[in-house]
């Protein structure tokens, strides 16, 4: 009883810190330099990064609707709960449950011409793993991608798995995202690891 109270406000009381920080801390945005895509377009991010992501997507300001994979885990209803602040819409399943359901899902959205968002090491690691739908979607449908992240001068950072940042109120936020990158001619290996390079620069 006590923990479906928590996850009932949790997600609120989230909502409320991702206000607070995003007034009163500095924001530098190291964006793109070329236009993005006018394709649909996969959006990357480490886990641990998600509670200041959205703000890097909404600046970028893509007119297409985006779908995020969000676990089916009692964690992912939290996390819906605060995407749709954003007008950002959800598709549930994970690698590890609901992986085939997500991915058709995921297809279609593409289909229509919508972007994904995806967290490659989501929803619970190893840490900085990429997983294989990141790399199946964009080699099979031919699609670009686009990797966020974001560091702070000062923050406190969280002993769970994903080592989670939570950047403290007045510091500055350095929000990157890297240029449009495809997958093309490479192996599962090495298209894995052009992901995480991609990542780990936006996250330094």
């Amino acid at each position: 009883m006590k923990l479906k109270i928590a996850n009932r406000f949790l997600p609120y009381i989230v909502i409320f810190l991702q206000k607070i920080l995003f007034l009163t801390c500095k924001k530098v945005y190291k964006l793109p330099k070329c236009e993005l895509p006018s394709s649909s377009t996969i959006w990357v991010c480490w886990h641990g990064q998600l509670l200041m992501i959205p703000y890097i997507y909404l600046k970028l300001k893509s007119t297409r609707k985006i779908n995020v994979i969000v676990s089916e885990h009692t964690h992912g209803d939290i996390a819906i709960v605060i995407t749709k602040r954003f007008d950002i819409n959800f598709i549930r399943g994970s690698s590890r449950k609901g992986a085939l359901k997500a991915l058709k899902n995921a297809v279609d959205a593409l289909n229509r011409g919508e972007d994904i968002g995806i967290t490659p090491d989501g929803p619970i690691g190893p840490l900085y793993n990429i997983s294989d739908g990141v790399v199946t979607l964009s080699q099979k449908y031919d699609t670009y991608i686009v990797a966020l992240g974001w560091n702070a001068s000062s923050y406190w950072q969280l002993k769970s798995w994903d080592m989670a940042k939570i950047p403290k109120p007045f510091s500055t936020i350095v929000f990157k995202a890297s240029e449009p990158f495809e997958l093309k001619g490479l192996s599962k290996d090495k298209a894995k690891q052009k992901v995480k390079d991609m990542l780990m620069k936006c996250a330094e």
